[in-house]
């Protein structure tokens, strides 16, 4: 098999004094241009005599690329041969999108600024290496350690883990219990590559918004995805750089099945040629064909000739073998287009649309934004009129409410030009579907782990003419059911009782059940797989991120490809929402680190949770004891007569066979008693929480994500600090003021 070329570009940690030493004279116009970007003349950057420099993120980032990207110019323009695939180790990722035409020099470097900047930032964390342990075993250290990530995965026995400041201790702690392996501390305060960097990557994906890459020309491995990048989405794969780990090992193992026998190391240091030398005996063989699909070579540039971004071609002839392994290019790497001189880009800068103008005109709104519902109607009539007003949209909190309520706030919302309705999941699907059709309504919005696609639902959504569907996605599994049509023999029953013509009972077969999913959590992994998986299954859906709560993160909700964005828990901190002032108070106090996860009253026996405010209440720690005890005992009985006094003091407020008469348990004492009068108290919870009943504040159940927290952040120097000045309109407007 005929050797690939490789280049592999290294990431901080390669940096020394002095490097870049001969390349920086030779490229003027880009070293000019590096100043103006970074801010300081890159000779004095690079020799740091003083050692104010490369000791920084915000610099060290910006310095490791420019000298890589200078090195790259000198080695092609020397009459080098070009590589045939690139990878960067983290940062060096940058300089292997810039090679292959995704980024113009300017965009790249910017880029890499505003990365350095954003990571040097975040303080709190750690970064430790693991050596010596593999893979199945570091993951059970880190199911043990809840606040901890794998944030490299560099050899079969070499790991590097990111987290908070006691995570990381007590890895090391952990690691010298077992005898074996060992553990060096990073000096470093960033926990890069983990969780712990969600709040950089909202924040970089303004910076993202106004680049479009472009098509790689040759393959460039994603150190997230162990795999060529994708075109079309390299930005959203960029941001979820920022939280997950970097599969250098995968990385490895696929350019030694490509046919790469030694990677030329591209930049300072040697770092990555030793990492693949160490690794030579583990490395997969060859396979016939490769899994890689190689483009033309780069071709290389004259001496002093801009290189522009590279045309993909048909794939090369075959060429000779390569040499021995080539010692690293010191302080290399690949040809790099240098801006403004250098012609139009492959990857012009241009501003991104704010979503889908298709979702905006079938919802007839301003905004791809759409305001989510609050279960017991707090996203009120009065809510969903103030939107209307405004060209803006929302949906009435129809869970939890009977259907006497609910027809009250139909009629409360005639005349209210456009507005949406929750589907509650159970009860009575077909009387509530005849509500609806008969009121007219044209949007409904489904939430909920256990959210099915009833005959109902397909019926309101085909029948008398296609109406729009939300789905407010928990989990991965929820939107894909979603994105499927309709179950055939559902569809034949509404075609057989005369809900569905020929035309709406064929486009119900065809098309997905959803115009519209929303995820809730894991956006930077989820968004850019369902947009996949609706290309090409799915055309015509959009796919939306729900929870959003500053521009940051509405830009990047559409870096990552979304078409729109749901606003959720920030409603319920608005001035028309339908909830108690103490429960607004409480949200209005949050930050972005006062939610947690606690037992889910509808879902309580099966374990399920959902995010509620953490402070200014004990709800998530009552509620957690609860489910402790639950798992526990088999009947209130065995809790003893003291435990179950102080409940009724501390939880309920009255005795506990009073809350088992209510629950038509009064003569039962088994488990599922048990689980109904735990379950009892999550309700109550809420109810005081939605009622503001004085006495019962630390235990208000108050849903909240850190949406909350992150607005009110945004907004605690500006007037919509209090939450009496956040009218339902201003919310979006002040997310969109500064996203699009």
């Amino acid at each position: 098999m005929i050797a690939v070329r490789a280049w592999v570009f290294p990431g901080q940690g390669s940096q020394h004094p002095g490097m870049g030493e001969g390349l920086l004279d030779r490229f003027p116009a880009e070293c000019a241009a590096a100043e103006r970007i970074i801010g300081v003349p890159p000779a004095r950057l690079c020799r740091d005599a003083e050692g104010e420099y490369l000791g920084r993120t915000r610099y060290v980032q910006p310095a490791v690329f420019l000298v890589s990207v200078l090195a790259a110019r000198a080695a092609l323009a020397d009459g080098r041969p070009p590589p045939e695939v690139v990878a960067g180790h983290s940062l060096g990722e940058y300089a292997a999108l810039h090679l292959a035409g995704c980024l113009d020099f300017d965009s790249a470097l910017s880029l890499v600024v505003r990365r350095g900047r954003l990571m040097e930032s975040v303080t709190g964390g750690g970064m430790v290496a693991v050596l010596g342990l593999p893979l199945s075993r570091v993951t059970e250290l880190l199911a043990e350690i809840p606040d901890v990530d794998l944030a490299n995965h560099n050899l079969p026995d070499q790991f590097v883990l990111a987290g908070s400041t006691t995570g990381i201790r007590a890895v090391v702690d952990a690691v010298r219990r077992l005898g074996t392996g060992r553990c060096v501390p990073l000096a470093v305060s960033v926990p890069a590559h983990s969780r712990f960097m969600a709040g950089a990557a909202e924040a970089f994906a303004v910076a993202l918004r106004d680049v479009a890459p472009g098509p790689p020309s040759i393959p460039v491995v994603s150190n997230v995805t162990a795999s060529p990048h994708v075109p079309g989405e390299i930005q959203g794969t960029l941001l979820r750089h920022f939280v997950e780990p970097v599969r250098w090992w995968d990385t490895m193992c696929l350019l030694a099945r490509s046919g790469v026998t030694e990677p030329v190391e591209v930049g300072p240091g040697e770092v990555l040629t030793k990492m693949w030398r160490r690794a030579a005996g583990s490395l997969p063989p060859p396979a016939p064909g490769g899994p890689l699909a190689l483009a033309a070579p780069v071709p290389p540039p004259a001496p002093s000739t801009p290189v522009t971004p590279p045309t993909p071609v048909t794939p090369p002839a075959p060429v000779a073998p390569p040499a021995p392994a080539a010692p690293p290019v010191a302080g290399r790497s690949v040809p790099v287009a240098p801006g403004p001189a250098a012609g139009p880009p492959a990857a012009a800068s241009r501003p991104r649309p704010a979503g889908s103008s298709g979702l905006r005109s079938d919802y007839g709104i301003r905004y791809a934004c759409l305001a989510g519902s609050s279960p017991f109607g707090v996203t009120s009539p009065a809510f969903l009129r103030r939107l209307s007003e405004a060209g803006l949209l929302g949906f009435f909190g129809a869970q939890g409410l009977a259907p006497p309520e609910i027809r009250a706030a139909l009629a409360e919302l005639r005349g209210v030009r456009r507005y949406g309705m929750a589907w509650p999941s159970g009860g009575d699907e077909r009387a509530l579907c005849d509500l609806y059709l008969a009121h007219d309504v044209r949007h409904v919005e489904v939430t909920g782990p256990l959210a099915v696609v009833s005959p109902q639902l397909v019926r309101f959504r085909h029948g008398d003419g296609p109406r729009q569907l939300l789905v407010r996605a928990p989990d991965l599994a929820t939107a894909v059911r979603f994105l499927r049509p309709a179950d055939p023999a559902t569809v034949r029953a509404l075609t057989a009782a005369g809900h569905l013509d020929g035309v709406s009972a064929g486009a119900a077969a065809r098309g997905p059940v959803a115009t519209d999913v929303a995820v809730e959590r894991d956006a930077h992994a989820l968004v850019p797989a369902l947009v996949a998986l609706r290309d090409r299954e799915a055309p015509g859906a959009r796919i939306g991120v729900a929870g959003v709560g500053t521009p940051a993160a509405v830009a990047a909700a559409f870096a990552l490809g979304a078409d729109f964005v749901v606003t959720t828990t920030v409603n319920q901190c608005t001035a028309e929402a339908a909830t108690s002032d103490a429960a607004k108070d409480l949200l209005a106090a949050l930050d972005v680190t006062d939610v947690r996860e606690a037992p889910d009253p509808d879902l309580f026996e099966l374990g399920a949770r959902s995010p509620v405010a953490h402070r200014g209440t004990l709800f998530a720690a009552r509620a957690e004891e609860l489910y402790r005890m639950f798992l526990r005992y088999d009947r209130l009985a065995d809790v003893g007569p003291r435990r179950l006094a102080e409940l009724e003091r501390t939880h309920f407020g009255r005795p506990l066979d009073e809350v088992r008469a209510d629950l038509g348990v009064a003569g039962r004492d088994d488990r599922r008693a048990l689980a109904s009068v735990c379950a009892a108290y999550c309700r109550e919870a809420t109810a005081a929480a939605l009622r503001g009943t004085p006495g019962q504040r630390l235990n208000y159940r108050v849903p909240a994500s850190t949406d909350v927290g992150a607005f009110n952040r945004l907004v605690s120097a500006e007037p919509l600090a209090g939450w009496r000045a956040r009218h339902a309109e201003l919310v979006t407007e002040r997310l969109f003021g500064e996203a699009i």
